[in-house]
């Protein structure tokens, strides 16, 4: 039994000193920020127009039915109709429908939606 533990003690000594493989140190944690994700700019006028104006003139402006086309046309004359309709002022056969929606917009949502539908 003795030459046993012997013979035990001697192997282990001898694995113990084969060639070992350095061990490289770990890779140091990435410290640069993630590259930022860019968001489309938001335009507050379509925003509006999509949630208020889309319903009776259609998504892009076009016009449907009896509600007027008003892609294109020019902002000024955007505002002055829906600043009037907001005061109370008859503008065409579509007043009755188009004042409340005018009454509840600001000046600056009036000036971004003619603003958004000038540019279509």
């Amino acid at each position: 039994m003795r030459v046993a533990v012997v013979a035990l003690i001697a192997m282990t000594a001898l694995t113990a000193c084969g060639d070992k493989a350095e061990v490289a140190p770990a890779a140091a944690p990435q410290t640069t920020a993630p590259e930022p994700i860019e968001t489309p700019a938001v335009n507050p006028g379509k925003l509006k127009y999509l949630a208020v104006c889309q319903g009776c003139h259609g998504r892009d402006g076009q016009g449907q039915g009896s509600f007027a086309k008003l892609a294109g046309r020019p902002a000024e004359e955007l505002v002055k109709l829906l600043r009037d309709y907001r005061a109370g002022t008859p503008v065409g056969p579509q007043s009755a429908t188009m004042m409340p929606f005018a009454k509840a917009l600001t000046d600056a949502e009036i000036d971004s939606i003619a603003d958004y539908l000038a540019g279509l």
